[in-house]
């Protein structure tokens, strides 16, 4: 990817960070029920990753391995696209020209340009 073209690096960091979000979004939620399971002494209902996937579709349905993707999808659209889109042009204002090899980067721009691409804003 050009990583001059700003946009385009919003958009494809916003974009892969959402499909990513939305792959990964089962398995959240059942690590959440499961690290909750039992807890405050309750009685434990899962017995391990599958039993809780299974038991959460039979109970509440496929949707419910998706609770809490619309806020996600809204946090890795803004952040997701900020980090990943902003990366190349941070590094390059930093002295590295466009289609330098990776491994001749030095390693301290790199860390710079990772640092301002994903630091929340003040």
């Amino acid at each position: 990817m050009d990583s001059g073209n700003v946009f385009k690096g919003l958009f494809y960091g916003g974009f892969a960070s959402c499909v990513a979000e939305t792959v990964t979004m089962p398995i959240d939620v059942c690590k959440t029920r499961l690290q909750m399971d039992g807890a405050g002494g309750g009685v434990k209902l899962y017995n391990g990753t599958m039993d809780c996937a299974g038991k959460l579709v039979k109970s509440e349905g496929a949707g419910a391995l998706f609770k809490g993707l619309p806020p996600a999808l809204l946090r890795q659209s803004t952040y997701g696209s900020l980090r990943y889109g902003l990366y190349g042009p941070i590094r390059n204002s930093l002295g590295v020209k466009p289609g330098t090899p990776k491994h001749e980067i030095p390693l301290s721009k790199k860390i710079l340009a990772g640092a301002g691409a994903g630091a929340p804003p003040p």
